[in-house]
């Protein structure tokens, strides 16, 4: 009787062991063909794992500086073709003075000052003797117009304009060509220069010619710059320096080349700063 249950108790095993099924209380059994079971496994969908949506609010440097985090990184500016956008916004005032630069330091060295040197030309000093000049309206944006002189020291010569040197006035590079910063008549933008528009170096008996409509200004930083115009309306690059010797700020084509000449002079690059007053 014994080996008989033992028999049974094995067959009941056997069938378990081939099959999937459910034992309910009363010993039965619900089998689940393994096909069927393996097909509902493989087509299970997998659980998925929770993601972490994040919170728009910690995109934002106030959000983040709250909560003693640091701030965003800067987000980096394109380098692609630019768009067509609005100008820059004009100047707080179209009234001020000039700083003067010296490019080796990147310091200020003084202002342009309202009274001549003594070659009735225009220089540098301490901003208590500086040079109050107007720009025209919507300067912010625009270029080679005029700088004018309002407390200048020659009213029949307003504007802050360029007088071509003695030793030549040719911008193009390997040439001798510079200019004095002086009192001039008016000359149309982009001309050559005028034998006829006036300086104030003339009462010297100087008659170099001159250009007034030569300035540009970077909206931004407010740095001037300028552009001379050689006689054959061709434009070489300018640039601002002083020669300390004979207390001499001007205009300069080819420095090295005037170095090679006037050597031993020191002299060296500026820049102009407009700042309104």
């Amino acid at each position: 009787m014994k080996a008989i249950i033992l028999a049974l108790t094995f067959l009941v095993s056997c069938a378990a062991a081939t099959n999937s099924g459910i034992f309910k209380d009363d010993g039965t059994v619900t089998v689940v063909s393994r096909s069927l079971a393996e097909a509902d496994l493989s087509t299970r969908q997998p659980v998925p794992l929770p993601v972490a949506v994040p919170d728009k609010r910690q995109n934002t440097n106030a959000y983040r500086l709250r909560r003693g985090l640091p701030p965003l990184p800067p987000v980096k500016k394109r380098t692609g073709a630019l768009y067509p956008r609005a100008s820059c916004a004009s100047l707080s005032s179209n009234k001020g003075v000039i700083a003067v630069t010296k490019v080796s330091t990147n310091t200020i060295i003084g202002y342009v000052r309202k009274t001549f040197d003594g070659q009735n030309s225009y220089t540098f000093g301490p901003l208590s003797n500086a040079l109050t000049v107007s720009l025209p309206s919507g300067s912010s944006v625009n270029s080679n117009f005029e700088i004018t002189a309002v407390n200048g020291p020659d009213a029949a010569h307003p504007f802050f304009g360029a007088v071509g040197g003695s030793g030549g006035y040719n911008f193009s590079p390997g040439q001798l060509g510079y200019a004095y910063l002086a009192g001039t008549g008016h000359t149309a933008p982009n001309s050559p220069p005028s034998s006829t528009a006036g300086t104030s170096i003339q009462s010297l008996g100087y008659n170099g010619p001159a250009e007034s409509s030569i300035w540009s200004i970077n909206c931004m930083s407010h740095q001037l710059t300028a552009k001379w115009t050689n006689a054959d309306s061709s434009q070489p690059p300018t640039s601002l320096f002083y020669d300390p010797p004979v207390d001499f700020v001007g205009l300069i084509g080819d420095k090295n080349k005037f170095d090679s000449v006037f050597t031993g002079e020191g002299a060296y690059t500026i820049t102009f700063t407009f700042v309104p007053i």
